[in-house]
């Protein structure tokens, strides 16, 4: 009888499709699975792993990432793997690594902070050659890419505040069916952030059906600005039944300035919408705070041509104060004036590494200048810096992470605690997914532990196309995680944005164990998966 490499004993299976829990064996063979819950005799497999009073499950997949670059420059994806992440899909909100010419990897390199890792060559231009890249660099993850709205316009219009013309939307057209057909599995887009929010909804129902005709999905990061949710909500449900594409809103939630019932009335308009056959779904981090570019604040025609166009406008006194009234006027949140509240988590420019930590109302009295204009220096001279405010609620987040069209996520990116602390970590890259079992599964029975695994499992998995992943079942690959559910948490704050999560014991990638007795291991089995 051949002898089996590795055999799970005795652990309590959670199989990812949401079924109750068995006790049992799992036995791993070629980095595949070769059996499950099917008792195997004592010394049958060169490693045998004692999984008693813990939970079996599979690898999660994270559903949205930005770790497009930042798992080429460390390919270890300390942050994902430490929390129990096996695949990561990236190019989201818009922002992709390719199609690419030297010319827009040095604007984006210049103007979006999950770009900027300066020991990364860029030596790819299609979303074919990045898969080619993220094959050499041999992630700890499996890494799957969509491909981004703004990276296509920033490579056939630069970052121009205007609609495409013929010729150039059949341009993005056809790089968005090339780098379909080269392994992308989905398109994405990101409203909100420059050159995206320049879009109207003719140009984007165009390229949305391009995706439904290659039979992928439309994710998409909504408009924002001063609209409300369910104005945005509408917005890209329209969007999807004009072209006809199966759509996933990217972390949707009502703010906390939003009314108390908006959860209930998203969800509302969302269940009307696949009643009339629009085939939506959403995804959301765990997180009160939010994360995201500062600059988005600013209003769109503010934006246009990009950060050194932003810098010129700025430095004009009349111009400035046309920015600052619109930026602070009547619609503004509540968030853009509570300053001690915008910690900046992130920075586009190493040199500015001090900055992070620091809320810009403490810079603001350090400086002595108003809070308001800080801000604005703080455009000028870094670009794309990222604070974290408190946007939601807890009562909305329950209520939208309990709901079954929600997949949770980690909205962050692969990052080494210590290498890529000078550009800024975020709680959210580190302890997301630990933050769903620990508090929103044992401590408060948000969700059920087999249906909060499914979510993180054969759901993202399926909506990704990936029918080898996200289960326990023999034939599927060997992605697995070992946890104590007991004592699963997230120790990540905005204090101590890296620190690791307690209770993931082990965790298996194509075979391998990348995590090890909650140790890791230095093993990069990921692959770029098709």
């Amino acid at each position: 009888m051949l002898q089996l490499e590795v055999v799970i004993r005795g652990g309590t299976i959670y199989d990812g499709t949401g079924a109750p829990p068995r006790a049992g064996d799992l036995a791993i063979q070629d980095g595949r699975i070769v059996s499950v819950g099917v008792p195997v005799p004592r010394g049958g497999a060169a490693e045998e792993l004692d999984a008693s009073g813990l939970a079996v499950s599979p690898g999660f997949v994270d559903l949205h990432a930005h770790s497009d670059i930042s798992l080429l420059s460390e390919p270890g994806c300390v942050s994902s793997v430490a929390q129990g992440i096996t695949t990561q899909a990236v190019g989201l909100c818009g922002f992709s690594a390719a199609p690419v010419s030297p010319e827009t990897v040095a604007s984006m390199v210049a103007e979006e902070p999950h770009a900027g890792y300066p020991d990364v060559a860029w030596d790819w231009g299609t979303i074919g050659g990045y898969r080619e890249a993220v094959a050499r660099a041999r992630p700890a993850t499996n890494v799957v890419t969509l491909v981004g709205h703004n990276t296509l316009r920033r490579f056939v219009m630069g970052a121009a505040q205007r609609a495409p013309g013929r010729a150039e939307l059949a341009r993005m057209r056809d790089l968005l069916r090339a780098a379909l057909r080269e392994g992308a599995r989905g398109f994405s887009t990101g409203l909100s952030y420059a050159p995206g929010c320049f879009a109207d909804q003719d140009e984007l129902a165009a390229l949305a059906r391009v995706a439904a005709e290659e039979g992928r999905p439309y994710h998409t990061h909504m408009r924002y600005g001063g609209l409300g949710v369910r104005e945005m909500l509408a917005e890209a449900l329209e969007t999807a039944e004009r072209s006809a594409v199966t759509l996933n809103v990217s972390h949707l939630f009502p703010s906390r300035a939003d009314p108390p019932d908006e959860a209930d009335r998203v969800i509302d308009m969302l269940e009307a919408a696949r009643a009339r056959g629009v085939e939506v779904t959403f995804d959301l981090t765990p997180f009160l705070w939010g994360g995201g570019a500062w600059a988005q604040s600013l209003p769109p025609w503010a934006r246009d041509g990009g950060s050194a166009r932003i810098a010129e406008r700025l430095r004009d006194p009349q111009t400035r104060a046309r920015i600052v009234a619109e930026t602070w006027g009547p619609k503004a949140a509540p968030w853009m004036s509570e300053w001690d509240g915008q910690l900046i988590v992130k920075v586009a420019r190493a040199e500015h590494a001090a900055l992070v930590g620091r809320s810009i109302g403490q810079i603001a009295r350090e400086r002595g200048r108003p809070p308001h204009e800080t801000a604005l220096d703080l455009v000028a001279e870094d670009g794309q810096f990222w604070v974290a405010p408190i946007y939601k609620r807890q009562a909305d987040l329950d209520r939208m992470l309990a709901h079954p069209l929600c997949v949770p996520m980690t909205d962050g990116m692969s990052s080494h605690p210590e290498k890529h602390r000078a550009l800024g970590l975020m709680p959210k890259s580190f302890g997301a997914l630990p933050l769903i079992l620990g508090s929103y599964v044992r401590e408060r029975g948000v969700l059920p532990l087999a249906e909060a695994i499914r979510r993180m499992t054969s759901v993202p998995a399926e909506r990704l196309g990936l029918g080898d992943r996200g289960g326990l079942a023999p034939g599927m690959a060997a992605d697995v995680v070992v946890f104590d559910p007991t004592t699963v948490a997230n120790r990540a704050t905005p204090a101590e944005p890296a620190a690791p999560p307690v209770g993931i014991q082990h965790v298996m990638v194509n075979g391998q164990w990348v995590v090890a007795d909650g140790a890791l291991t230095g093993l990069r089995p990921g692959r770029a998966l098709s």
